[in-house]
């Protein structure tokens, strides 16, 4: 069912796929894993997923590369990206080892328990995601498996602590390709306090900064955190830069964007290095990778979300990035993985690859599959935001096959595709989030949030049977309605564009009606009155000269002439 016992699909190997927990599958001779959603013969059966978070384009300056994360170096187009998430893995033992990277939270959610919540535009029901005790939530063997060990310096990523014949691989050392120092133990442990303040109760997961902690918080409450490490390396200076460069990340206040409460030193008693942590609140529910991997067919396949589900998730996601934007700020790297749900909310995570719209020297960090083709050229913008947004929902409604690979820029043929052919306007949606000229996408989060609230109204209806209609944000009623019959009745055999054929074939049928003038099919309509019977434009609040024009929709027409020839 879950596809554990099958043969490796990389060619000359003779292991097989084991099930480390999660659904997820690593060959146990070579540890790769199987390809899934990336046009392998068998990709229905995989977990959503998605390649790791990288660097997509350097920092012009030296300080990019200073607080790049650890990870992987990989390649696709020319374009190079670093590993900074984690995947759910287990120990020999069955106990959980290292989990996808995501910060959660125990606080008070903006749901209620009872009616439609907020999550869904009251539309649609989504299933609620309960809040786990956060103690269950620390990993009782913390490790890093060997096949997910590699160099954090920028500009190497080569595999580091591995096994060499019998002898295992060390958790820590330095590079044999440019000799950097790297550590998978984690630096702090249960009771350790940090800053004074913040009391570690345990690893929630590894990431490409280091290991997540979870901690209570001594001085408020003693509420749960987590500590996310904010740099790997001892260099004071440059955790003191880059501290001072993320204080804009504790300013973000918004329901569906995870809060920072401080940035913390720490100094490491056992190598003395001053370490510096980003302390986040935590979140209690599961990121909307674990909630699609959680549906399955009964033959084992992935189920993909409801078309309506996964409108509400990014009508969500597409507020918090409006107000990102609205600060001048990129979050660049939205995907299943960086956005929890917990209750009948949804909050982004992993503040990592926020930057300044106006940066130009920073790392540039994306997501093959998800980041827009004109990213690595061009650098992110509010156009590159909406594009992922486009991609995620298009992975989490409908099997997308190659989204890494063949239709890493581009979307399948909607004849191809059950959901693009029920949903068309779903389907045009997800074309102009995603076309390759970002002057062509959305114009602003608003914009397109309203474009898949009207989506979503749609889906509803046809699923429903009932109509869910909405007022115009762009028009006003319409003034005066005309005739309720602009056709006159028609006697005889005859439509409104002449004679037709009826009967079956080779039957004799009476002589048609003589059909009357074109002039006589239609009532004639007073024009003034058909105008009038239009819906009117409402006026742009952000126009300069919205007060002129409100007052001219109230106008006559001649005076609107006039007033409009003297303007």
């Amino acid at each position: 069912m879950s596809g554990a016992g099958r043969a490796c699909q990389r060619p000359g190997c003779a292991g097989v796929y084991e099930d480390v927990g999660g659904g997820e599958l690593y060959c146990g001779l070579c540890g790769l894993a199987p390809v899934v959603s990336g046009g392998g013969p068998e990709s229905g059966a995989g977990p959503v997923g998605s390649p790791p978070t990288g660097v997509t384009r350097g920092a012009a300056g030296g300080r990019g590369s200073g607080s790049a994360p650890s990870a992987r170096t990989s390649s696709q187009s020319a374009r190079s990206r670093r590993s900074v998430s984690g995947r759910l893995s287990r120990s020999p033992s069955g106990r959980s080892t290292s989990r996808s990277v995501s910060v959660r939270s125990s606080g008070s959610a903006a749901g209620s328990s009872s009616g439609r919540g907020r999550l869904g535009a009251g539309l649609v029901d989504v299933p609620q995601v309960p809040r786990p005790d956060p103690h269950t939530m620390v990993l009782e063997n913390p490790e890093v498996p060997e096949r997910k060990r590699f160099c954090s310096r920028s500009d190497c990523g080569a595999p580091v602590g591995r096994a060499r014949g019998e002898r295992p691989g060390r958790t820590e050392g330095f590079c044999t390709k440019c000799g950097h120092p790297y550590s998978f133990v984690p630096k702090l442990k249960a009771g350790d306090v940090v800053h004074g303040q913040y009391e570690v109760a345990g690893c929630l997961a590894h990431g490409g900064l280091g290991w997540i902690y979870l901690a209570v918080d001594r001085a408020v409450s003693d509420r749960w955190v987590v500590l996310k490490g904010l740099l790997d390396t001892g260099d004071q200076d440059a955790m003191a830069a880059a501290i001072s460069e993320r204080r804009f990340l504790a300013e973000i206040e918004h329901a569906n964007i995870v809060r920072i409460y401080n940035f913390v030193e720490h100094l490491d008693q056992r190598t003395g290095s001053l370490d510096g942590y980003i302390v986040m609140e935590y979140l209690g529910g599961k990121s909307l990778k674990e909630i699609a991997n959680a549906r399955r067919t009964p033959e084992g396949r992935r189920d993909p979300l409801p078309v309506e589900q996964a409108c509400a998730y990014g009508i969500e996601a597409l507020e918090a990035l409006g107000h990102l934007h609205s600060r001048n700020l990129l979050y660049c790297d939205f995907k299943v993985d960086n956005a929890i749900q917990t209750e009948d909310q949804l909050k982004l995570i992993d503040m990592g690859a926020v930057r300044r719209v106006d940066d130009d020297e920073s790392a540039i960090y994306g997501t093959v599959g998800y980041q827009a083709p004109e990213v690595a050229e061009a650098g992110p913008s509010v156009a590159s935001d909406l594009y992922t947004v486009g991609r995620t929902l298009a992975v989490l409604t409908f099997d997308f096959q190659g989204y890494t690979t063949v239709y890493a820029d581009s979307l399948p043929d909607p004849d191809t595709i059950e959901v693009f052919r029920r949903y068309e306007s779903f389907y045009r949606l997800l074309v102009r989030a995603t076309d390759p000229d970002p002057a062509r996408r959305f114009g602003s989060a608003q914009e397109m949030a309203e474009q898949l609230t009207g989506v979503l109204r749609e889906v509803v209806a046809l699923r429903s049977g009932h109509a869910r209609p909405a007022l115009s944000t762009l028009f006003g009623p319409e003034v005066r309605v005309t005739e309720t019959e602009l056709f006159p009745r028609l006697a005889g055999d005859v439509s409104r564009l002449g004679a037709r054929a009826t009967g079956g074939r080779g039957r004799r049928r009476p002589p048609a009606a003589p059909v009357p003038p074109v002039s006589s099919l239609v009532r004639p309509v007073d024009v003034p009155a058909a105008a009038l019977a239009l819906p009117v434009p409402l006026v742009d609040p952000g126009d300069p000269n919205a007060g002129f024009l409100a007052g001219l929709v109230t106008s006559a027409p001649g005076e609107l002439i006039g007033a409009l020839a003297a303007a």
